[in-house]
């Protein structure tokens, strides 16, 4: 049986072109997608008094060589002289 495909007519002269096509296209904003709202920076809240100054502490504390109250060297220490010693001497952590 012989397959009868439909006939194809030409483009009518009266639809637009490609060209006007794609310019109204452009003209009309795209919808934002959840991905791009979330991590826009007008959809973030403004910082607070608050969070700028502990902010400000934060950076003063790593940038003037404040001391590290980090215990896990301390704990690797324990660990590995108290706890665990027949593992051997291991790295402290960094």
């Amino acid at each position: 049986m012989k397959h009868v495909y439909p006939i194809r007519h030409p483009a009518s002269l009266d639809s637009p072109s490609d060209a006007q096509a794609t310019k109204e296209r452009e003209r009309v904003p795209e919808p934002v997608l959840p991905h791009e709202k979330d991590e826009s920076s007008h959809s973030q809240a403004r910082a607070t008094p608050q969070q700028e100054e502990i902010g400000l502490k934060a950076y003063g504390n790593a940038t003037d060589g404040s001391t590290d109250t980090d215990r896990g060297p301390v704990m690797d220490q324990v660990y590995n002289e108290k706890v665990a010693p027949r593992r051997g001497p291991a790295e402290p952590r960094q």
